[in-house]
């Protein structure tokens, strides 16, 4: 961890944030994103500033900023893109280091104004060991769309849900987080630690209907023999149980050379609007650390397809 919070913090607050200070790396990547999409880039600021308000206050001012899950640097925040729209999407904590992760999820709701049904997975997570307790998430495209990222204590998703596919019960899955929308629709992430390109085609034909257009999408991706091990799955599905979308990913290290590979590969993919919202997302300076997270490819019932990818923001 880097507890210089002085250094985390850098410059001033900019004119439009208004009221608490922005880590400086937050502020230069919605600034490059302004030059892009400025009214959302305006939106995530204000949202941003708001989410964060809570570790201003910290006890803890030395590690407020780099205590996080999230990042490798800790840093509380990580911007999103994906090669099927132009939106500026992101990732926060909710509270300061020296909260407890049982109290976060109730945290993440109020701050989302929270007005979906949690009982099931408030009474998950209750009296169990968690990781993060939870993060809250936004996309700002051509409207708002908010998440819950909920902790899944013990690798397995409340009962509820777990019934309605088989995969969530299988011992090859360990069930690491849900992300809650506010219809009640759902996006579980699992690691699967024995997952091959063969049982990710099979799983595709089984969850989406057809497997190829996902497989040539992961092909553009993954240029070894198979995939790395381990990585991990998504199932989208709605309120009902449906699924909805499948997704593969893996960490970036596991699969390209350094930061300038990921990004060659990502400029390849991306296209329009949505190429520029990368660029303005990679464009930060480099510091010596991996600043892409998490790289995935996804499937949807309609055959649509997809690349995306996590950034530490700098």
């Amino acid at each position: 961890m880097n507890h210089d919070a002085d250094a985390a913090m850098g410059a001033s607050p900019s004119p439009a944030s208004g009221t608490a200070l922005l880590a400086a790396p937050i502020a230069a990547t919605l600034q490059r994103l302004r030059a892009v999409l400025p009214a959302q880039a305006d939106a995530a600021q204000a949202m941003l500033t708001g989410v964060l308000a809570p570790l201003q206050d910290s006890c803890w001012p030395e590690v407020a900023w780099s205590f996080s899950r999230l990042t490798n640097t800790g840093l509380p925040v990580e911007f999103a893109w994906t090669s099927r729209e132009a939106a500026v999407r992101w990732t926060a904590e909710v509270a300061a280091p020296e909260v407890d992760e049982n109290e976060r999820l109730a945290i993440a709701a109020q701050a989302l104004d929270w007005q979906g049904d949690l009982a099931s997975w408030f009474e998950h997570q209750r009296g169990n060991r968690l990781k993060f307790g939870a993060w809250v998430s936004a996309r700002h495209g051509d409207g708002l769309a908010t998440k819950l990222y909920v902790d899944l204590p013990d690798g397995r998703l409340p009962p509820a849900w777990r019934k309605r596919q088989a995969l969530f019960d299988s011992a090859l899955m360990f069930w690491r987080m849900c992300g809650v929308n506010p219809d009640g629709s759902v996006e579980c992430y699992a690691r699967a630690s024995e997952l091959d390109l063969a049982a990710l085609r099979m799983l595709a034909q089984a969850t989406v209907g057809d497997a190829e257009p996902m497989m040539r999408r992961v092909a553009q991706v993954v240029s070894a023999d198979d995939l790395p091990r381990p990585s991990g799955i998504s199932l989208a599905l709605s309120a009902d149980g449906q699924v909805r979308a499948l997704t593969w990913f893996t960490f970036a290290k596991a699969i390209f050379r350094d930061d300038a590979q990921v990004a060659a590969c990502m400029r390849g993919l991306g296209e329009g609007l949505s190429a520029r919202v990368y660029e303005a997302l990679a464009a930060g300076p480099a510091d010596g650390r991996w600043r892409h997270g998490m790289i995935g490819v996804g499937a949807d019932i309609a055959g649509n397809t997809w690349v995306q990818c996590g950034l530490r923001p700098t």
